[in-house]
């Protein structure tokens, strides 16, 4: 998948009729995409102001969440949030019912893992990260998310997350839809030559660009779908979001490069969840 050219938010839609949003109807299944619209989607001390106690940051941040559930009619719980704890290994876990109910938020849930699960046996129950990649078999309810920075990219996770839906659950590949979520555009840049980088593929891709002695660009596009070839997959969506330039989103790039853009200082949520669906 070398120098692939493709359009802006829709590679390629299959039988399930998704959409350009990214919302997709099938099995109940549906996109989540917070931008900063909520507020910050972390609790990460250093996103918000210094003077404030780890209580009240964790009940700002489940504010936010109530927020976004209201603005999606309550189709989640706002407790119900859940992100693993990733040490690159690749290890898939499958969000189960048990895990659930085992705290009453479940950000206080600690998950080991690379690749977090959800199926519709659990539904409003949000997994998700930033950035991200979803891999959903919409023809068996069951969906992989794993956080894909340009350090587990370089791990080959993105394949990887694909690769558990078809170990653990027989997926197919013409029944998967894949979608990436809101990144850095190819304008993201280094002043040196990025220390994540060390498989072959950023190089043959020209995901790694050197333009001058002190300045790399770096395209997530290129190194993504040198993983994921659109054309296997029953829909393809990349979110074209330039998390760098647009307003909606959060970018610590830019601003741990420039202090003053306070805005920029944050994180958003962009993953999946079930809907209850209603048996006739």
């Amino acid at each position: 998948m070398e120098n692939i050219k493709f359009n802006k938010n829709v590679l390629r839609v299959g039988k399930y009729a998704i959409l350009k949003n990214g919302l997709a109807k099938g099995n109940g299944f549906r996109i989540l995409d917070t931008g900063n619209k909520y507020g910050c989607m972390s609790m990460k001390p250093s996103f918000y102001d210094e003077k404030m106690s780890d209580e009240e940051i964790k009940n700002l941040f489940l504010k936010h969440r109530k927020m976004a559930a209201k603005d999606n009619n309550y189709a989640f719980d706002p407790y119900k949030f859940y992100v693993p704890s990733q040490d690159g290994e690749g290890k898939a876990v499958e969000l189960t019912r048990e895990m659930v109910e085992a705290c009453e938020d479940g950000w206080d849930l600690d998950i080991k893992g690379d690749i977090l699960i959800v199926t519709n046996k659990t539904p409003r129950v949000v997994v998700a990260d930033y950035p991200v990649v979803i891999a959903s078999d919409l023809k068996n309810g069951v969906t992989a998310t794993a956080h894909c920075s340009a350090a587990m990219i370089d791990k080959y996770l993105p394949i990887r997350t694909v690769e558990a839906l078809q170990s653990k659950y027989d997926s197919k590949k013409e029944d998967i839809y894949v979608h990436i979520g809101a990144h850095a555009s190819g304008d993201w840049t280094y002043d040196r030559r990025p220390s994540f980088a060390t498989e072959s593929f950023w190089d043959k891709t020209g995901a790694i660009r050197q333009v001058k002695d002190d300045e790399y660009k770096i395209d997530l596009d290129k190194a993504l779908l040198y993983q994921l070839n659109p054309l296997e997959y029953e829909s393809f969506i990349i979110n074209m979001a330039d998390t760098l330039t647009n307003p909606n989103y959060y970018s610590n790039s830019v601003y741990n490069n420039d202090n003053s853009r306070k805005e920029k200082n944050g994180r958003h949520f962009e993953g999946v969840y079930y809907q209850k669906v209603k048996r006739l």
